[in-house]
């Protein structure tokens, strides 16, 4: 029974720029707030109000997917709006079936708000990240 199994190649992984992660971290946010502080002050509030669940929610997400593909900002963006969108209705429910009627409503209005701008913020990140990162970081291991 000797049989040839193929050699599977080894995934390509990515080492992550530090300097331009931390850059496009910082300057994804801002750089919305400043685009669209206009717009009755929205996204300013935005940042203070959602800022805390990007850093908790966004780091580790950003650095696992940077460290498997290169940046794509459209991907990164619906990867914002996916790992915003399912704990946001995870708790949601969580609200509906404690009975927090009255929470829920309000959670509703922050979700609506964390929903648009999840994704602005991670396509913003990812067209920081790809510009600002040096070339030794663009080469797979």
């Amino acid at each position: 029974m000797t049989e040839i199994t193929a050699n599977k190649k080894p995934r390509e992984t990515y080492v992550v720029d530090p300097v331009a992660f931390f850059f496009a971290l910082v300057g994804a946010p801002l750089a919305v707030a400043v685009g669209g502080f206009w717009a009755l002050g929205i996204p300013v509030f935005a940042v203070v109000f959602g800022g805390p669940f990007y850093l908790a929610i966004g780091v580790p997400v950003l650095l696992w997917y940077l460290g498997r593909r290169p940046p794509e900002p459209w991907r990164i963006a619906g990867l914002a709006l996916v790992s915003y969108g399912v704990p946001a209705g995870i708790f949601m429910l969580y609200l509906l079936v404690t009975g927090g009627q009255s929470a829920a409503q309000e959670f509703v209005i922050f979700a609506g708000f964390g929903l648009i701008f999840a994704p602005l913020w991670g396509g913003v990140f990812g067209i920081f990240y790809r510009n600002f990162r040096r070339e030794f970081y663009a080469r797979p291991i």
